[in-house]
């Protein structure tokens, strides 16, 4: 009979006694199961990297030395300057200086910078004949010119030394064109300069091929087309005699002192 108390009888399998050791096996079984998933869990963690080092790898790859050595200093100054902002200049005010008006240029320097550019028209000599006549403009053999609206003896007194010499120009060497360049330039810096006075050099002629003077009437004509020279004279012998003149200019207002 189930569930007899009676002294000595065995216990019912099926009994309630039966059911816990039934559960307790299941207990053991799912001790079991959660210790090996606890096992996986742990191995699974071990594998697992942390999120420190994931960081680091992603900071590496990011600054290319996973796997590939150090940058170079391009990449090295990039990485450093990244975060690095331009700072915006405040407005000042800029004080230049004035710029200096430009400095006219004096006449013998325009002179000489028509000649370089080759510009002839600005030429001192330009217009100039080399073959006029100009004897009955001459007076005294040939060897004086009085301009019309200056008194009648100043060639005279020019040689007698009146007016004080104030430069000189020597022609010795030079060809006819060289000779009346350097002339007209040399009697417009002069008249620039207010100098009134001038000896011209042209020499004797004993240099040339038939011992004639190649200058001697080539000054005289070129100097009476010149409307600023109001007088000439041969010089006296001490001062050149046949090879020289002395040419008085025309007094010229603002000229430099």
């Amino acid at each position: 009979m189930r569930g007899s108390n009676k002294p000595g009888a065995r216990p019912d399998p099926d009994g309630a006694g039966g059911k816990r050791a039934k559960g307790s096996l299941a207990d053991i079984g799912d001790l079991k199961n959660l210790r090996d998933s606890l096992r996986e869990a742990s191995r699974a963690a071990a594998l697992r990297p942390s999120p420190a080092a994931t960081a680091a790898k992603a900071a590496a790859r990011d600054d290319d030395l996973a796997g590939a050595g150090l940058p170079d200093d391009s990449r090295l100054f990039e990485r450093a300057m990244r975060n690095v902002r331009k700072i915006e200049a405040p407005a000042r005010a800029s004080h230049a200086p004035a710029a200096a008006a430009p400095k006219e240029p004096t006449l013998s320097q325009a002179m000489r910078r028509a000649n370089a550019l080759g510009e002839q028209g600005g030429r001192p000599d330009a217009g100039v004949s080399d073959g006029a006549d100009v004897t009955p403009f001459l007076s005294e053999n040939g060897t004086a010119f009085v301009r019309h609206d200056a008194a009648p003896d100043t060639a005279r007194n020019l040689r007698r030394g009146n007016w004080r010499t104030g430069a000189e120009l020597d022609l010795h060497g030079l060809r006819v064109e060289q000779a009346r360049h350097a002339l007209f330039s040399f009697l417009d810096e002069c008249l620039e300069y207010g100098i009134r006075c001038v000896r011209i050099v042209h020499g004797k002629g004993h240099g040339s091929l038939d011992m004639e003077p190649v200058l001697k009437d080539k000054v005289r004509t070129w100097l009476v087309q010149k409307p600023e020279v109001m007088a000439f004279s041969e010089s006296e012998e001490r001062h050149g005699g046949a090879g020289a003149l002395l040419v008085l200019l025309k007094q010229v207002e603002g000229g430099k002192r």
